[in-house]
């Protein structure tokens, strides 16, 4: 996948956890940010879940986030806060 990619990451939290949840992921979204390749990241709730998007210069850079260990050391505690997780990483073909 060539040029500017989206992750879409959906996640379930209990309602309990929610606003430690939004705390947890402002963490890693401060760090995310000054990463090599990242343009944006964002938080949504819907219907009891998060929505994090996460916005990269290409599918190289965000790969490389991905599978840092400091990547896999912030998210933990995104990661114990949730009940399910389901990704994916959508090419972005126009911004307006």
């Amino acid at each position: 996948m060539s040029g500017p990619v989206r992750a879409v990451l959906t996640m379930a939290v209990p309602p309990a956890r929610a606003e430690e949840f939004e705390l947890a992921w402002q963490q890693v979204a401060s760090w995310a940010r000054e990463q090599p390749g990242c343009l944006r990241q964002s938080l949504c709730a819907a219907d009891g879940a998060f929505v994090i998007t996460s916005d990269w210069s290409d599918e190289e850079s965000f790969r490389r986030f991905e599978r840092s260990p400091e990547q896999d050391e912030l998210t933990a505690g995104l990661r114990r806060l949730r009940t399910s997780a389901r990704m994916e990483v959508q090419r972005i073909l126009h911004h307006h």
